[in-house]
């Protein structure tokens, strides 16, 4: 072999920022989940200041997460924009990524012990639970909306990545705007005594479906969530473009300065654009500021990556457990549903040991043990991993290899 047949193209370095921002997304979904399914009703009152900043950090978990696997998702994805869409190994890898979010979605939602209990018991069995469209199911769509805009602008070949998706994140805004208002009509409805129950939407179409958009068991929409994984593309789309600058102290400046402008005039400028569209009769009064939310928390995500930036450009974050919980998202998010929830078995901590029933301190108890324990998990997860991979491969009869 030549020598130069053994030259390796030089990797560039690894953004640790991003990494950042995964770790602390999982670690607010690990918080917000143990202490939310421990915490009593009678502590949730918007009167209580620590209930009150612990609700609002908490919203912030969804959009963070959604948000940033669209920024390494693309960003990864557009490493080398010569390359044909069909010859980038990260579309095919997307591609099987998108199906095994899908399959732990919908299998994460199994409940062995109904179905037992039902055939045992001869009870009526249904499957509208396992049809529930949720978190990992919402994230691959978006990751597949991020395939099929990059194709697209790979096919046009003209203009830049982010735009693309930029574009595309408001028009499933604005179609969520309408959702959004459909859904409020729906229940002013039922408030009013004109209908009994929901009118899920499309009509008539199956559960499975309705759930995608307005349904029985659609609190992670896709027409809700993607938007943040698309909008996450837009923003991974610019730091590849603008990597070597992302170490520069006015790049991390920047998103800062950009989010916080977001969060603070977006609401009024919906408003205005509302006035603008109800005059002319586009739109009914006050739609597009039913999305003034989604954007002010874009904008504090924006603010969160630009923050990690500067931490990057001045502090040394060498590899240890806080980047690797960002890089081990998907088994943590899996294994926190199997125990918190029950997920797949039927058995969990929610409502078996409590259920909403727990003061404050012993709330926080539960959550920091739980983040312990993934901390621990994702230590050893090289040991784990082999037997993890054996078990996945066998469950979807060798989808990943």
């Amino acid at each position: 072999m030549s020598a130069s047949a053994t030259i390796e193209k030089p990797q560039r370095p690894r953004l640790k920022f991003i990494d950042m921002a995964r770790s602390l997304a999982i670690l607010l979904m690990l918080e917000g989940h143990f202490t939310g399914a421990a915490l009593a009703g009678a502590y949730r009152k918007e009167e209580f200041i620590l209930y009150k900043i612990w609700h609002n950090i908490h919203g912030l978990t969804s959009p963070l997460f959604f948000t940033v696997t669209g920024v390494i998702f693309v960003y990864l994805l557009s490493a080398d924009n010569q390359i044909s869409f069909r010859d980038n190994i990260r579309v095919k890898k997307g591609y099987r990524r998108v199906l095994e979010l899908l399959f732990w979605g919908y299998f994460i939602q199994l409940n062995i012990w109904s179905i037992l209990q039902s055939f045992y018991y001869g009870s009526k069995f249904h499957l509208d639970w396992f049809y529930a469209f949720h978190v990992l199911q919402s994230i691959g769509v978006g990751i597949f909306f991020l395939l099929g805009i990059y194709g697209i602008f790979k096919w046009i070949g003209k203009g830049a990545l982010h735009w693309y998706y930029l574009i595309a994140a408001l028009i499933l805004f604005v179609g969520y705007a309408q959702m959004k208002h459909y859904i409020q009509l729906d229940e002013q409805a039922i408030a009013d005594g004109i209908q009994n129950s929901p009118s899920y939407w499309p009509n008539g179409a199956p559960k499975f479906i309705q759930n995608l958009f307005f349904g029985q068991f659609s609190d992670f929409s896709f027409m809700r969530y993607s938007g943040y994984t698309i909008l996450g593309g837009m923003l991974g789309s610019l730091i590849r473009t603008y990597e070597q600058k992302t170490r520069e102290w006015w790049f991390g400046t920047g998103f800062i300065i950009v989010g916080v402008l977001i969060s603070l005039f977006i609401q009024p400028i919906f408003r205005e654009l509302d006035q603008f569209t109800d005059m002319i009769g586009l739109t009914s009064k006050g739609v597009y500021e039913l999305n003034a939310t989604a954007f002010i928390r874009f904008g504090q995500v924006v603010s969160v990556l630009g923050v990690f930036m500067l931490i990057d450009k001045y502090v040394t974050v060498s590899n240890n457990l806080y980047l690797k919980m960002g890089q081990n998202t998907l088994p943590i998010y899996v294994v926190h549903v199997i125990i918190l929830y029950g997920g797949i078995f039927g058995f969990g901590l929610k409502p078996l040991v409590f259920d909403e029933n727990l003061d404050p301190w012993t709330s926080v108890g539960i959550s920091a043990s739980a983040i312990v324990f993934f901390v621990i998990m994702v230590r050893y997860i090289e040991t784990l991993e082999h037997y993890y991979t054996r078990i996945l491969d066998r469950i979807t009869f060798g989808m990943r290899k």
